[in-house]
């Protein structure tokens, strides 16, 4: 990418000199070079200190277009739609007059639900709530591998595949209440569930209840819970979708394990279709997975609902509220969603609560959580492997990460008291992510890196430290320099090992009529099904509720067309599927898409069932599979 094409812009919005306008102005540079690095196109960056605000803008809205973004820029904000759902289900609760509280069954209100097929274990756990949902403490399969496709497409757009799913499908046996101590069971299902409530017990479409129960009385002008696919073309009001070219990574990646800056590929931008997920089928009511991720909105509007949110908790804290005095229905639904989540963060062993990841700090690097705090997605995930891994030069160790985290509280010096810092990213098409007064949004899938969330690390950790002495300044940038390097570098080595993989075990398909046996349509539970069709130029494409992306089926080495069993996989190389739109840590695991076609009755004949396991870690491996069998429809 062109160096111009991300020029630093002035901050906007301070009418006086602030920490966070001096620290944007001090890093812009820094900041700017790591988005540019990563592929990202474009992106908006806000920070809301002592009530004022300060913004900065990076790139362009499109890779076509030479307009920078704006703080009123729309973007898809993906996961971060969960704290909106939180605060709907917070209004229900607070109103009374509906009958539910965090604590209320999910199959009172869903009675599709009854009568679940029960745990693949000899432990009855407690009944699946209102609350479960929304701190992600299910013992739901991972059914959402599949749930976005590449080209932006969603394969499911009501409800009722997942209840179908919940119903008729084992329970996942690795998490049951006891095992969620620094753990969750991350399910966009959860807040799918959580429109439905939201739809039976209000009698409205949860877009709806939101739009007019949030965003209209709080003013949010720039958010919205869906969007015409038509206008998110509107480069005045929307950000275009980008994703990357990996050639290029894999190329120049040993590069960056070998040097002491932040050097190595830069990732070269691709524009891509936007995801399916905020946008309005017509003459229908929006996608339940538009309440897991899929509202649009603006940094500006962001950091405004996060205000709203700081204000009534001060207020909280300081116990200015009488209840029973009037005061309007989004803020008694706050003062009842922060309860909620104080309830549980009580216990330093939850980290999800309400719809925001939650951890106290300052945090204890030797407690070794499962991720580390502010950090999410991929780069969670990246961090913890890179850290780990015997390519590290040992510069990346705890000591070096994020001091703000570990060791400062916000309210005085260091180890005096803890406090509660929430946080959530997304990682789908325009990346979002906050540490609650610091919101980042790009318009670039995080798959090389999720710059959004590392700048706003950074951010929270140098607008907490009040950091304007320019060596202390110097010295956060070397180690958010060393950060970003061992993240891609992971990244890279992760995909060479994939790609290798693939290659070696798994082979295209010449002809797809040396695999007859195969094509079909097979069901796995009601409404649930996938079709395997022969293509021209000797494919098999694997096409989940027969529309959507098509992927092509590769056949491992050893399998051949009179096999009584054949395994084969809808992986495919990243150097394909990347650029589509697709291609995170969650695709990484080779074996997470084989389908193992079995039961032909004759030599020739065709299979009669396949099995795709969805979670392998969740069932027992060497138990019975049969519930995981699709089934081929005549």
């Amino acid at each position: 990418m062109p160096k111009s094409s991300v020029a630093p812009r002035a901050s906007q919005g301070c009418s006086k000199r602030s920490i966070a306008e001096y620290l944007l102005r001090s890093t812009s540079t820094v900041l700017e070079a790591i988005f540019q690095e990563s592929g990202n196109v474009g992106a908006s960056i806000g920070l809301l200190e002592d009530g004022n605000y300060t913004f900065h803008d990076i790139g362009t809205r499109a890779l076509d277009d030479d307009q920078p973004p704006t703080k009123n820029s729309r973007y898809l904000i993906s996961s971060m739609t969960k704290p909106f759902m939180g605060l709907a289900i917070s209004i229900l609760v607070a109103d009374g007059r509906h009958g539910i509280c965090f604590e209320t069954p999910v199959k009172d209100i869903l009675p599709e639900l009854e009568g679940r097929t029960p745990l693949v274990s000899d432990q009855m756990e407690p009944e699946l709530t209102i609350g479960h949902l929304l701190a992600h403490r299910s013992e739901f399969l991972r059914y959402t591998n599949l749930w976005e496709s590449p080209e932006g497409h969603i394969p499911w757009t009501t409800i009722d595949p997942v209840l179908s799913l919940l119903r008729h499908m084992p329970r996942s046996s690795q998490y049951t209440e006891k095992t969620f101590d620094n753990s969750r069971n991350y399910s966009n299902e959860c807040f799918a569930l959580l429109a439905e409530v939201v739809e039976r017990t209000a009698r409205m479409p949860w877009g709806e209840f939101v739009t007019e129960r949030i965003l209209q009385p709080l003013h949010l002008t720039s958010t919205f819970t869906d969007v015409p696919q038509d206008h998110l073309q509107d480069r005045n009001s929307y950000v275009a979708s980008h994703s990357v070219s990996v050639d290029g990574l894999m190329a120049g990646g040993h590069q960056l394990w070998q040097r002491n800056c932040m050097t190595g590929p830069t990732a070269e931008p691709l524009l891509i279709e936007p995801s399916q997920v905020s946008c309005v089928n017509r003459g229908s009511k929006p996608s339940p997975l538009g309440a897991a991720a899929g509202m649009v909105s603006s940094t500006k509007d962001l950091l405004k609902f996060f205000g709203y949110l700081l204000e009534v908790f001060g207020s909280l804290q300081g116990q200015r509220y009488d209840l029973g005095h009037k005061i309007s229905e989004v803020e008694r639904g706050m003062i009842t969603w922060w309860r909620h989540i104080l309830s549980h963060t009580q216990s330093e062993n939850s980290i999800y609560a309400g719809g925001w990841n939650t951890t106290n700090i300052f945090w204890n690097p030797c407690d070794l959580k499962h991720r580390w705090p502010g950090s999410d997605g991929d780069n969670a995930r990246r961090l913890q492997s890179a850290i780990r891994s015997s390519h590290s030069d040992g510069a990346l160790t705890a000591n070096r990460l994020w001091y703000f985290f570990q060791q400062l509280s916000i309210g005085g010096g260091v180890g005096v008291g803890k406090k509660l810092a929430l946080y959530h990213g997304g990682n789908m098409v325009g990346a979002t992510s906050s540490c609650f007064l610091i919101v980042v949004l790009c318009n670039t899938r995080g798959f090389y890196l999720d710059a959004a969330n590392i700048a706003c690390m950074f951010l929270a950790d140098a607008l907490a430290r009040k950091a304007t002495d320019p060596r202390a300044l110097q010295t956060l940038c070397a180690n958010l320099d060393t950060v970003v390097r061992h993240i891609k570098g992971s990244y890279i080595r992760d995909l060479a090992l994939y790609e290798t993989r693939l290659e070696r075990e798994y082979s295209q398909l010449a002809c797809a009529e040396d695999f007859p046996g195969c094509v079909g349509r097979f069901r796995l539970v009601p409404g649930v099904f996938a079709e395997i069709q022969g293509h021209a130029g000797g494919s098999l494409r694997f096409q989940l509720y027969g529309k959507g992306f098509e992927y092509p089926l590769r056949a491992r080495h050893d399998c051949c067309a009179v096999s009584s069993e054949v395994t084969m996989t809808f992986a495919m190389p990243m150097r394909d599927l990347v650029p589509l739109g697709v291609g995170g840590n969650n695709r990484l695991n080779i074996r997470d898409f084989e389908l193992v076609f079995r039961g032909r009755r004759a030599s020739g004949r065709p299979f009669e069932e396949f099995v795709w396991v969805f979670d392998r870690n969740g069932v027992y491996e060497d138990g019975d599979e049969s519930a995981f069998a699709w089934k081929r429809v005549a």
